[in-house]
């Protein structure tokens, strides 16, 4: 071999050794010294949070071990054969989170956290190419005169450790997403920015509760001036005072609301019982006449049809069922809420309705469950959340005196609030699941989505605090969700990236 060439054979091999020796030295003692932060990214990652606790320590060992056959001439040669098979899964990886999901990869750590995520898949295709080149570099000092049939078996067994390597990274995430799904375990996938920055508007009281949408506008109902309706557009730049006149007022109102649907309104106490129908042009309501069934939440669900929750008279357990004034009818479905403790607080929890699907979900409040069901009351399935809590942790207390049973202590709440927006459910939760860091409680709520067609858990994301408070309730009207701290009306977008094209909200 020529002098030339053994010196630029040479050069390619120790630049090759070097560089390589210096990426994952610096890499692993990135992701080691913030071990933290390196757990938290690999459990948030799509591809590989069922692996994650594994993973944290064997990519950094690996990277380490590979840097340490990579310092001795002996084994310089499968230290590089190492790096081409890491290498490749780590560009695999990359390629998969950019072209099949908008999941952000967990971070390299230090300077290549700059590195935006196709500048890094080029960076780690650049260093594919390196080892690859360095391989065959090395194998010639070692073997000059090697034939053409030689450099065909290298090439092969090269593309053979290449392709390993893909196929490790993609069954890691088959793997991974089949967990997730099946809700094995109390991990989240954050994707990247699924909603919309968020805007505010100061409210003047902090009385108000979101009553619904109409004619592009946002309405709100007020707690302690039942009658009265702030009306704010959807940009959250102007608002309206609205009163609403109803036909009597001789009743023992106790727990007034106010439903707002397309263009008509409904005012409801279900301590009376007694429901008002009006437009939302005049505002003028009127009562409707027919059953009179007691209820504890209720929600339309089409033309004076409403999704009720109730009380059994003998038991004092709830009860889920539909009033339909229209036809003077009602009916409960005393099997659709599973009784678990009381049948009082353990089924504790709320309504939310798809107008697109026709369909209800009720959830609980104090354990990890769900209930799909159509307009009629009749089941579609039971859901589970990805939390582990499937037994509400209820204390309770018996007044004798009074012959009441209370709570004893307020229970975790496992969902705090839920909303539909097409066939997303969207499941509202300040419980940390596995790789989570507690300081981003201070500042999000965590939103779960899942969806009640595929009967699958589909990602999370944090819906922030505005201006310190925490959003308490918020609704969707289209790809428009709208949410109520306690001093501020505040609006964000669905991106149609996670949640596809959402009907838009009729006015």
């Amino acid at each position: 071999m020529k002098p030339v060439k053994q010196k630029i054979l040479n050069a390619v091999v120790a630049f090759t050794t070097y560089s390589y020796l210096m990426l994952f030295t610096y890499a692993a003692a990135s992701k080691l010294l913030d071990y933290e932060t390196f757990l938290v990214q690999l459990g948030q990652s799509p591809m590989l949070s069922a692996f994650a606790a594994g993973l944290s320590w064997i990519v950094p060992i690996a990277e380490l071990l590979i840097a340490g056959l990579l310092s001795f001439q002996k084994t310089r040669r499968a230290g590089l054969l190492a790096s081409l098979f890491l290498m490749a899964m780590f560009t695999a990886y990359i390629y998969i989170m950019l072209h099949y999901g908008s999941f952000v990869p967990c971070s390299c750590g230090g300077i290549l956290e700059d590195m935006n995520w196709t500048e890094h898949f080029y960076f780690n295709l650049l260093f594919v190419a390196m080892a690859v080149v360095a391989i065959f570099a090395a194998a010639e000092i070692r073997h000059p005169a090697a034939g053409k049939k030689s450099w065909m078996r290298k090439s092969g067994r090269m593309l053979l450790l290449v392709f390993s390597g893909i196929a490790v990274v993609v069954i890691l995430f088959l793997l991974s997403q089949q967990e997730m799904h099946r809700n094995n375990g109390f991990v989240r996938s954050y994707p990247h920015h699924p909603v919309t920055q968020i805007k505010g508007y100061r409210l003047p009281y902090n009385s108000y509760y979101i009553a619904g949408f109409s004619k592009g506008r946002i309405l709100l109902g007020n707690d302690t001036a039942p009658l009265h309706l702030l009306a704010v557009d959807s940009l959250l730049s102007s608002e309206e005072k609205i009163r609403i006149a109803i036909s009597d007022r001789q009743h023992p109102f106790r727990s007034v609301k106010i439903k707002v649907q397309e263009n008509t309104f409904y005012l409801a106490d279900g301590t009376v019982p007694i429901v008002y129908k009006g437009g939302t042009d005049s505002w003028k309501g009127t009562r409707l006449q027919g059953p009179d069934q007691f209820f504890s939440a209720l929600l339309p669900i089409g033309q004076d049809r409403f999704a009720i929750r109730g009380r059994d008279t003998a038991t004092g357990q709830h009860l889920l069922g539909f009033v339909d004034y229209s036809a003077g009818s009602y009916k409960y479905a005393p099997a659709l809420l599973e009784k678990k403790i009381d049948g009082i607080f353990d089924t504790d929890g709320m309504l939310a309705y798809s107008p697109e699907l026709k369909r209800l979900v009720y959830s609980y409040y104090y354990r990890n469950e769900f209930i799909v069901y159509g307009r009629n009351i009749e089941l579609d399935y039971r859901g589970k959340a990805i939390d582990t809590v499937a037994m509400a942790d209820l204390q309770l207390a018996k007044i004798q005196s009074k012959g009441e049973v209370k709570l004893a202590a307020k229970p975790p709440m496992i969902q705090k609030y839920a909303a539909l927006a097409g066939h997303f459910l969207l499941l509202k939760s300040d419980r940390l699941g596995k790789y989570e860091s507690e300081e981003i409680a201070k500042d999000a709520s965590i939103i779960d989505v899942y969806d009640i067609q595929k009967q699958t858990y589909e990602f999370s994301f944090y819906l922030y605090h505005y201006k310190g408070e925490e959003i308490k309730e918020f609704k969707t009207y289209g790809s428009l969700l709208v949410g109520r701290t306690e001093n501020y009306l505040v609006a964000c977008r669905l991106k149609p990236s996670r949640f596809g094209s959402l009907h838009a909200v009729k006015e």
